[in-house]
C-alpha cells in the first residue's frame, strides 16, 4: 500500500540559511506514512515510533518536495512504513533527488484509541510479519 503528496517548501519551513528544519520534514513523512498505514489498515493507525531518519541533502525555500510512503510490513496490530522525500529544484538539470529517508511504526486503533487487529494481514515483500 503506499500514499504520496507534493509540497512547495516556503521560508515559513526554512531556518535563515534557507535550509527546512528537521521538523517540519519529519512532519510530512509522519503525515503521508499514516495515510499509507491507515489505507493498509482500513482504520484509524497512531504513530508509535520513528525509527532511524537521514537527511541525505539539503532541502531549501523553494524546492518542490514528493513524499512516499510504502508500507513494508505489516504485524497483528502494527504497520511499518518507509517513507522517502525526494526534492525538486525547478530549472535545475538534476531534477529529482532522494533527499530524505525514514521508517516509522503506526499501530491500528479503534475509536477508544486501543490497539485493534488489522485485518487480513497480507505479505509485504514475502513476509506478512507478526507483533
Amino acid at each position: 500500500m503506499e500514499a504520496r503528496t507534493l509540497e512547495l517548501v516556503f521560508p515559513e519551513h526554512t531556518n535563515p540559511l534557507g535550509a527546512a528544519f528537521g521538523g517540519f520534514v519529519l512532519g510530512l513523512m509522519d503525515k503521508v506514512g499514516s495515510y499509507a498505514a491507515a489505507r493498509r489498515a482500513r482504520k484509524p493507525v497512531v504513530t508509535v515510533a520513528v525509527g532511524s531518519v537521514e537527511f541525505k541533502v539539503p532541502i531549501r525555500t523553494g524546492d518542490l518536495l514528493e513524499v512516499v510512503a510504502r508500507v513494508v510490513r505489516v504485524g497483528r496490530t502494527s504497520l511499518t512504513v518507509e517513507v522517502e522525500v525526494y526534492k525538486e529544484r525547478f530549472g535545475q538539470e538534476n531534477g529529482r533527488v532522494l533527499a530524505t529517508r525514514g521508517e516509522l511504526t503506526y499501530v491500528a486503533v479503534d475509536a477508544k484509541g486501543q490497539p485493534v487487529p488489522v485485518d487480513a494481514p497480507e505479505a509485504i515483500n514475502g513476509d506478512a510479519g507478526t507483533d
